[in-house]
């Protein structure tokens, strides 16, 4: 899929990376990119050498084929509207975390085009009760900049990685949420 979706954005999408070296590449790690188009999703994808398991909307996970396509994208449905009701999703996080997997978490919960929008807290806070069970780490957000330069026929895709932000706890995540999302109004340039 990987190879099949280079193919297909290349032709519109050239990326450019910048700090990659802040990037670990051993996990866990959640990648916290900005979310103003469908595209950033394959973008992030292309841009890391390794399989990510991304956090969607459970509306994407709605339909047979659609859930199939995601499952098999390493989607991972979260019902934003009832949180109690994605247990298999808890229960999906804490396999990978302990697989030392890399998530991709959009903090902002949905597309803000133009500007970068208030960060969603209560995800944050869930990874970071997460983080207790983990031994002896801190879990790593990486705020990524996504921004898109028009050069016909497509786009110029700036992608800039910032440093690894962290917490002690899950009574942190607001404060956390605050520093991701200045990270990437930074890196958004």
């Amino acid at each position: 899929m990987r190879w099949l979706t280079g193919q297909t954005l290349q032709r519109y999408f050239r990326l450019q990376v910048e700090g990659l070296a802040h990037w670990p590449r051993q996990g866990p790690a959640v990648i916290c990119p900005k979310h103003q188009r469908w595209e950033d999703v394959p973008i992030v994808g292309l841009t890391f050498p390794r399989p990510l398991y991304y956090v969607a909307k459970v509306e994407l996970f709605r339909s047979g084929a659609s859930r199939r396509l995601c499952e098999a994208l390493g989607g991972i449905p979260l019902d934003r509207r009832c949180p109690q009701a994605t247990l298999s999703t808890f229960r999906t996080l804490h396999t990978l975390l302990h697989r030392a997997e890399h998530l991709v978490l959009f903090p902002e919960g949905t597309y803000v085009p133009g500007e970068v929008g208030p960060g969603k807290h209560r995800f944050i806070q869930l990874l970071l009760r997460l983080q207790r069970q983990l031994p002896g780490r801190r879990l790593p957000f990486l705020p990524l900049g996504i921004t898109y330069h028009p050069e016909p026929p497509g786009y110029r895709v700036q992608v800039r990685l910032g440093q690894p932000l962290s917490a002690p706890g899950p009574e942190a995540a607001a404060d956390l949420t605050m520093e991701i999302m200045a990270a990437i109004q930074r890196l958004q340039g």
